[in-house]
């Protein structure tokens, strides 16, 4: 009986290892569909009502690894440094070139009239899309695979024991 539970208890137990191994898949496809729906806001925005950038990140919410960045952003307006949003090691479940389309579209935000701002953002619209594509992609293969990994293991741990 106590190998059973041990064995149930180690199969578990290296499940959650593989579950955690794949929250940075997690993490990236959550952060591009929160980054998806903030430009179609955003392109909406400066299309009809045209309010200040402050009173527009007010009226929607976000979570996450998101929400840090539109802190960062406006952290950075108010004290006109330039430092990188992404910086700081919150964001290592992004790629530098997924770090540096981030950067580019805080970058010109708030920047310019409204019609060079909706080319922009617009243009930029195809770019997220198609990182939330393969940020949902990536989840679903790799976030399955850790956890079905970590089960397996545990699998053999608990033959190699009996």
């Amino acid at each position: 009986m106590a190998k059973f539970l041990l064995g149930v208890a180690i199969v578990a137990f290296t499940s959650f290892l593989g579950y955690l191994l794949a929250k940075k898949y997690r993490k990236r496809k959550d952060f591009f569909v929160q980054f998806t729906l903030f430009n179609e806001r955003f392109l909406s925005e400066i299309s009809y009502r045209r309010r200040p950038l402050s009173e527009f990140f007010r009226k929607y919410a976000y979570k996450g690894e998101f929400l840090t960045v539109l802190q960062n952003f406006f952290d950075r307006i108010k004290s006109e440094r330039q430092e990188p949003l992404t910086e700081s090691g919150d964001f290592d479940f992004l790629t530098n070139e997924q770090k540096s389309v981030t950067e580019d579209y805080f970058l010109m935000l708030g920047r310019g009239d409204s019609s060079s701002q909706k080319a922009y953002f617009s243009a930029q619209k195809e770019t997220l899309i198609n990182l939330e594509k393969q940020a949902k992609t990536d989840c679903k293969r790799y976030g399955d695979l850790f956890v079905k990994i970590g089960f397996l293991c545990g699998l053999l741990i608990l033959i190699l024991i009996i």
